[in-house]
């Protein structure tokens, strides 16, 4: 079970769920009194003692010796420091396998580049004196979450391992059965007159590994909507937007015509796709990283829903999906920067969805027309032009009265016509945008053009 922040609890099967969060030690080393003491009055003032215990150290010697006996969550330390530097120190705790944050600080240096001497000797970040308050209950803060999210995700995979265990025992079941047919074929071989009844045998046997199969196919979509739902206890503000990203997304490779197989993934994936937001930052800066419809490069969520999901079996591709949400068909997109056919299909369209959805809670959510004026804004750039074209279908049977079409041939358009989606070539071609209206010299060229890059497909035009 993914944990809540502390304090806060979540129902499951009848049952009230809690993490309980443990009190952090971070251990400050510095041979400036006076630094050690502004540090402490910032860390006091902001955190409470249950939440985060303050540790001092004078000189290198002494930080490694109270390293060793308190075993600190974080340890912030100077750099330039007599006998013992922070770089050193740093070093020497890597050296032994201590799991802590370490977090080094120095003066500004034009010659040397302190920063990245942090960063080889295996820090995690990096501050510049004088301390920034802002920076250092950032840098503070962050490890504090992550650490959170690791004692509840541990909670989270004791529960996977139960029920991984129970996956294991079905498949032994499984497996047994299978040796009992083996056995039942050889003596059906032995003895025709006992055919009937084996074949008996046979029919029960396959009843019950239908019926297993139907049981862990249940447990897969309780998984998922366990997920589900943790997600939409971390965000209750964005409540129902996973159903309406996979009611549109299922809409749209319906379209395409994917394989049943391939929608029910696609369908998972946009349940689960914000699974990464529980490990961002709370308040507004959550908001900031959940909202599409702003820069998405301020939030790695999807790898973080990817780690957790890829090392179970059957989320293989689901997690390889969320990987690439925040991929751009211009190829701007991140992690991979990949572009067009290069990412996943199913990766474009809950992208695409969820977009969509964002962008009508950030409006008003009876105006889908506005909301897909967005969309229609990163056709191309972020988005798969063929797949907003579908996405404007699925609006349009929203309100059939409003968005009432008809499809015609290249020979039946006639002038004044409204098109009501775009107009593609044989070669891939966009010959005509949505919402034109037909003139006497645009039909002639496009008759013209015909007759050299067939146009793809029936050509659809708004009802008069």
């Amino acid at each position: 079970m993914i944990a809540p922040i502390p304090g806060s609890e979540f129902q499951e099967t009848g049952r009230v769920m809690a993490v309980e969060i443990k009190t952090k030690k971070i251990l400050c080393i510095d041979d400036d009194p006076a630094l050690l003491k502004v540090v402490r009055q910032i860390l006091e003032k902001n955190f409470p003692e249950d939440v985060l215990e303050i540790h001092e150290a004078g000189d290198g010697s002494k930080g490694i010796g109270m390293i060793q006996e308190l075993h600190p969550d974080i340890v912030l330390s100077d750099i330039q420091m007599p006998e013992m530097n922070g770089l050193e120190i740093c070093k020497r705790v890597r050296q032994h396998g201590v799991h802590a944050a370490f977090i080094l600080m120095s003066a500004y240096d034009a010659e040397e580049d302190n920063a990245i001497r942090a960063r080889e000797a295996g820090a995690d970040a990096f501050l510049t004196k004088p301390i920034k308050k802002g920076e250092l209950l950032f840098a503070v803060n962050f490890v504090l979450r992550l650490a959170s999210l690791n004692e509840a995700i541990t909670t989270k995979n004791s529960q996977l391992e139960q029920s991984v265990s129970q996956l294991k025992q079905y498949y032994q079941k499984l497996t047994a059965l299978n040796e009992e047919l083996k056995s039942d074929k050889r003596r059906l071989n032995d003895n025709l007159k006992e055919v009937v009844q084996l074949n008996r045998q046979l029919e029960s046997k396959n009843t019950q590994i239908l019926s297993m199969n139907e049981e862990l196919a249940g447990r897969f979509e309780s998984t998922v909507k366990l997920i589900s739902n943790i997600i939409e206890l971390h965000q209750s503000e964005h409540r129902g937007h996973a159903e309406r990203v996979a009611a549109i997304s299922i809409f749209i490779a319906q379209k395409l015509g994917l394989p049943e197989q391939q929608v029910h993934t696609i369908k998972t994936a946009a349940l689960i796709h914000e699974l990464g937001i529980v490990s961002l930052p709370a308040g507004k800066q959550v908001t900031e990283a959940v909202d599409e419809t702003a820069n998405r490069k301020i939030t790695n969520h999807p790898l973080v829903a990817e780690m957790l999901l890829k090392a179970f079996p059957g989320f293989e591709l689901v997690s390889n999906l969320i990987r690439h949400l925040h991929e751009n068909v211009d190829g701007s997109g991140i992690p991979d920067r990949l572009s067009g056919d290069q990412i996943p299909v199913g990766s474009r369209i809950v992208s695409l969805a969820s977009y969509f959805d964002h962008a009508l809670m950030a409006g008003n959510r009876l105006e889908l027309d506005k909301a897909f004026a967005q969309v229609e804004q990163q056709s191309g750039i972020m988005f798969d032009e063929k797949l907003v074209a579908l996405l404007s279908e699925w609006i349009a049977e929203q309100n059939p009265e409003k968005h009432a079409v008809v499809e015609c041939n290249i020979f039946t358009l006639k002038e004044g016509m409204e098109l009501a989606s775009d107009i593609y070539s044989e070669s891939g071609i966009n010959l005509l945008r949505k919402g034109t209206v037909l003139k006497k010299e645009v039909l002639n060229r496009v008759l013209k053009f015909h007759n050299m890059d067939p146009i793809v497909g029936a050509i659809k035009v708004k009802r008069k």
